[in-house]
């Protein structure tokens, strides 16, 4: 029979985590030189990326893959909806736009005046510089 000790030894060892794959991570959030609003949350590989363009849209995405990171920089890819605003430039009505629209991104590590985002989606391109706040990428 096992004693209480080890029962709960047991259940410890169990319950830690397992260490992932050591895929990137890409973290931060801000604004742009553009007045774009954002948020990074990636961890190993996969995650969340969400822009906030004050009277044009939203653009909430999920992020399948990280494909390239090195020197400060990475780029990935995913799924998003894009949500027009009220009286957007478009003309279109307010609301969602576009569900599972496929795009690319890519962002440069830093703060503001060296940290940079930049949204592909629609056939339309997002640049910004960072002005508040900051960018990191690791593994």
């Amino acid at each position: 029979m096992l004693s209480l000790g080890v029962v709960l030894s047991l259940f410890a060892v169990a319950a830690a985590p397992v260490s992932a794959s050591g895929g990137p991570n890409i973290t931060g959030g801000g604004m742009t030189d553009t007045m774009t609003r954002f948020a990074l949350a990636i961890h190993d590989g996969t995650g969340h990326f969400e822009c906030l363009m004050p009277g044009l849209m939203t653009v909430e995405a999920t992020v399948i893959k990280v494909t390239a990171i090195g020197g400060g920089t990475a780029s990935f890819t995913g799924v998003a909806t894009v949500t027009l605003a009220h009286n957007n430039p478009f003309g279109m009505p307010a609301g969602p736009m576009a569900v599972g629209a496929d795009f690319t991104a890519s962002v440069a590590a830093g703060g503001p005046g060296v940290g940079h985002e930049d949204l592909k989606i629609l056939g339309m391109d997002f640049p910004g510089t960072v002005v508040h706040g900051r960018i990191s990428i690791g593994t």
